[in-house]
C-alpha cells in the first residue's frame, strides 16, 4: 500500500514538473487538447499554468476570488432607459413557449460548440479558462474570468458572448448588454441570439 501511495506522488510530481516546465503557448495548447478531450480538471491545471507563465500576467488572485457584486464594463456603459427596454422583454412569449425556455434551449445549444483557438495572450486564456470552469459547473469562476479577459482586451467579441450565455440562464436581460457588445465586435451568433431573446418584436 505504502509503494502504490509512493508511486502515485511520483507521478503527480512528474506531471506538474512536465507542465511548468512547457512554455505559455505549450500549456494552452495542452488545455486545449485536455478540453477537446473532455478532460476538463487536466485542461484547467494547464490553463493556470499558462497565466502563471504568461509574462503580461499580473494579479490572477484577483480571478480566484468570489465577488458576487462584481459589475459587468459594458453594463456599466448602457443609459437607464435602455436597460428599462430589457427588463421590459422578460415577459414576452415566443408562440407559445415562454422566453425562459427559449432560453435554456438556445444557451444549451451555444454551451456545447467546441472551443476555437484564437491566440495565447492573457485575454484569450482567460476566455478558455472560463468557459472550461462552465464545463466544470462553477459559473462565477467563469464570469470572474471574462471579466477579467475583457478587461485585458475590451475588443474580444467571443468573450462578451460567452459571458452574456454564463448569464442568460439566471436572468437573460441582464446578458443582453453583453450580446449587443459582441454583436458591434463582429460575432454573427450573438446577433442571432440577440434577435431571439432581446429584440422587441
Amino acid at each position: 500500500m505504502y509503494k502504490i501511495y509512493v508511486s502515485a506522488v511520483i507521478l503527480m510530481f512528474v506531471f506538474a514538473s512536465e507542465i511548468f516546465c512547457q512554455s505559455s503557448s505549450e500549456l494552452v495548447q495542452t488545455g486545449f487538447n485536455n478540453y477537446q478531450n473532455g478532460d476538463y480538471q487536466a485542461a484547467l491545471m494547464s490553463f493556470n499554468a499558462a497565466l502563471q507563465t504568461s509574462s503580461s500576467e499580473t494579479n490572477d488572485a484577483q480571478t480566484e476570488e468570489s465577488n458576487t457584486n462584481y459589475i459587468h464594463e459594458t453594463q456599466k456603459n448602457y443609459t437607464i432607459g435602455t436597460e428599462k427596454q430589457y427588463m421590459e422583454t422578460s415577459s414576452k412569449t415566443y408562440t407559445g413557449i415562454s422566453k425562459r425556455e427559449k432560453v435554456t434551449t438556445e444557451t444549451k445549444k451555444y454551451e456545447s460548440t467546441p472551443l476555437e483557438y484564437q491566440g495565447d495572450e492573457p485575454a484569450k486564456i482567460y476566455l478558455y479558462r472560463g468557459r472550461t470552469y462552465l464545463q466544470l459547473g462553477n459559473k462565477q469562476a467563469a464570469l470572474n474570468d471574462f471579466d477579467k479577459a475583457v478587461s485585458l482586451d475590451p475588443a474580444l467579441s467571443e468573450v462578451y458572448f460567452r459571458r452574456a450565455l454564463a448569464e442568460m440562464e439566471v436572468d437573460p436581460d441582464k446578458a443582453c448588454p453583453d450580446l449587443l457588445a459582441a454583436i458591434e465586435r463582429g460575432h454573427q451568433s450573438a446577433k442571432e441570439l440577440y434577435d431571439l431573446i432581446c429584440k422587441e418584436e
